[in-house]
């Protein structure tokens, strides 16, 4: 009797249990929808700068900026942030390599900056470089075929993958505190979740009334940084996450299908390579990248002394000196 008295507990308890997580479920699949999240919505009429443009691929509005040099165009270098960043991010650098003769195209990954967050924008890497693709085919310079690309963190990986699966494109690549990555099949169970709708409103919710700060912008620089951010920075890198479907359409971003993308390691080997590396980066601490110049020999690495995740931005002279010394050929 002792025992089914126990048995007979153990199952009440279990089921009061279930009950509760039910409904705890339920008021929070519920509750986002009591909370505005209505903001501003990207305008491709009111441009975000005076060299912004945008194209459309796949339904999906991608903003990019051009930066012409004054004299005759000697290299093209094409940039590509990491994530929560912009073209924004390399404000730092464009100035010197526009006038050492570079054309300069930064763009905004889907997602981020002022590129598309709708419901129906295409956060897949095959529509990103579709878009890439598009774009520097606008800029096909005389004599000048193939483009240095620039990828910084996240950016490195689309920059790498999309390198190794368009060689013909690339002339030189520098990533900078990032690597390739390599895709892996699975996490079903993740995007399912990921693809919640309350849970995306949630995204959404906790965007626009936590995340979306001067403070908290400050303090998420100040760690990449590994320095204090100034007001600057943080404003910059704040604006794109205040329009409409920020926080939603990063979730989207993670669970898009890529069903053409893989890195093709032998392809990347033929690439000219260099790595630049923040000392102090705890995001991506240097150790993260050993392993992997071990099997690239031949790249160029440069290790920046008191700099954190983001080089080029808190030490841009070291960075565009770097830079400079590897496009142009230049080595001191």
């Amino acid at each position: 009797m002792h025992i089914r008295v126990k048995m007979k507990f153990i199952r009440k308890l279990l089921k009061i249990i279930g009950l509760v997580l039910v409904s705890v479920a339920v008021l929070l699949s519920v509750l986002p929808y009591f909370f505005s999240t209505e903001t501003k919505e990207l305008n491709p009429n009111e441009k975000p700068f005076s060299n912004s443009h945008f194209i459309n691929t796949s339904k999906t509005l991608i903003h990019y900026r051009v930066w012409v040099p004054a004299g005759k165009v000697m290299h093209k270098v094409f940039l590509i942030h990491g994530f929560s960043g912009s073209t924004f991010s390399y404000r730092n650098n464009i100035d010197t390599l526009a006038g050492l003769g570079a054309l300069v195209i930064a763009m905004d990954l889907p997602a981020f900056g002022f590129s598309d967050k709708s419901d129906a924008a295409n956060y897949s890497s095959d529509n990103t470089f579709e878009a890439i693709n598009k774009i520097i085919s606008l800029y096909d310079t005389a004599g000048i075929g193939q483009f240095v690309f620039v990828g910084h963190s996240m950016g490195a990986s689309v920059a790498s993958v999309y390198a190794s699966n368009f060689p013909k494109q690339v002339k030189k690549l520098i990533l900078i505190d990032g690597l390739p990555f390599e895709n892996q099949k699975g996490g079903w169970f993740a995007k399912r979740l990921l693809s919640y709708p309350p849970l995306l409103r949630w995204a959404n919710v906790l965007t626009k009334y936590y995340f979306a700060k001067q403070d908290k912008f400050t303090v998420l620089l100040s760690s990449a940084y590994a320095q204090p951010a100034d007001s600057l920075s943080a404003s910059g890198y704040l604006l794109p996450f205040t329009y409409k479907n920020s926080g939603s359409a990063i979730l989207k971003m993670a669970t898009a299908n890529n069903t053409n993308v893989s890195f093709n390691k032998e392809a990347f080997k033929k690439i000219p390579l260099l790595i630049i590396w923040g000392k102090n980066d705890t995001w991506i601490p240097i150790k993260a990248q050993e392993s992997f110049i071990k099997n690239y020999p031949e790249a160029k690495t440069c290790v920046v002394a008191n700099a954190g995740h983001c080089p080029m931005e808190t030490k841009a002279s070291e960075v565009n000196k770097v830079m400079k010394q590897f496009i142009w050929n230049i080595y001191i």
